[in-house]
């Protein structure tokens, strides 16, 4: 028999919770990874954050009849049968969506890297070291080959350098993780963030690309930064509007 938590001081979940519960209901919005809940068995005190950390979704038989109720102020009326109908429609919904994760189980909202346009130095450079290597061919293969090769590794630097920076935007958070072999990250909590400024200028600004600069109540200066993206303010829409609680899908 699976482990039952017990969260503390919430009316809306009296009742005992399995994990894949847990999950659900932070999946949904309703609890939040802060919250503590103690383990019936042990009598061990956890925060959610630590129970469902690395969780996948339940499978769709684990969702047909959950363990638990939401009290709200408007449900006084409803049936014990219709609130467990609505819930079902709403994951069963929700389960034929395919949706990444990140480590600790968070839904992927939007997930990017720096766009290709904003390398126009080094992808010049290649396409000099191209053409060279063209013209060379007919001169002295030699030299030519040692141009392609060239601006092979100046592709491949690009790419590398892309890659290891990675955008991430959950209804949690954004965060900004780079590296290649150790992996740093910064992250900024949706509900800190007080501004977000977006800049789009020069070439880049007119190939469309644009900087997003996230800054906290708790830090005067930019907390997170996002550089080099494409849609740049639809990026900025998407935050504000996880920070109304307005419903938003994922890219």
């Amino acid at each position: 028999m699976s482990a039952r938590y017990t969260l503390q001081q919430h009316p809306a979940f009296s009742d005992p919770l399995t994990k894949e519960d847990l999950y659900t209901l932070v999946a949904r919005g309703s609890l939040t990874r802060g919250e503590m809940c103690i383990d019936e068995d042990t009598g061990l005190t956890h925060t959610v954050g630590e129970l469902v950390s690395g969780m996948r979704r339940p499978s769709q038989a684990r969702l047909d009849r959950p363990a638990y109720r939401e009290i709200s102020p408007d449900a006084d009326g409803y049936e014990e049968e219709e609130i467990i109908e609505e819930v079902e429609e709403i994951e069963v919904e929700d389960a034929d969506d395919d949706y990444d994760y990140t480590p600790s189980g968070e839904i992927i909202l939007h997930h990017a890297h720096p766009s290709w346009l904003g390398y126009t130095k080094a992808l010049f450079l290649c396409l000099l070291l191209t053409i060279a290597g063209g013209l060379l061919f007919v001169i002295q293969l030699e030299y030519a080959v040692i141009a392609l090769l060239c601006a092979s590794s100046t592709l491949i630097a690009i790419g590398i350098s892309r890659y290891s920076h990675d955008y991430i935007i959950t209804r949690e958070r954004v965060e900004l993780i780079w590296g290649i072999i150790g992996r740093s990250s910064k992250e900024a909590r949706i509900c800190d963030i007080r501004s977000i400024d977006v800049y789009e200028s020069g070439i880049k600004g007119l190939l469309g690309l644009g900087t997003i600069d996230f800054s906290t109540a708790a830090n005067a200066g930019i907390e997170v930064q996002f550089k080099d993206m494409r849609k740049a303010h639809e990026v900025k829409d998407l935050v504000r509007k996880l920070q109304r609680g307005e419903p938003v899908t994922d890219d």
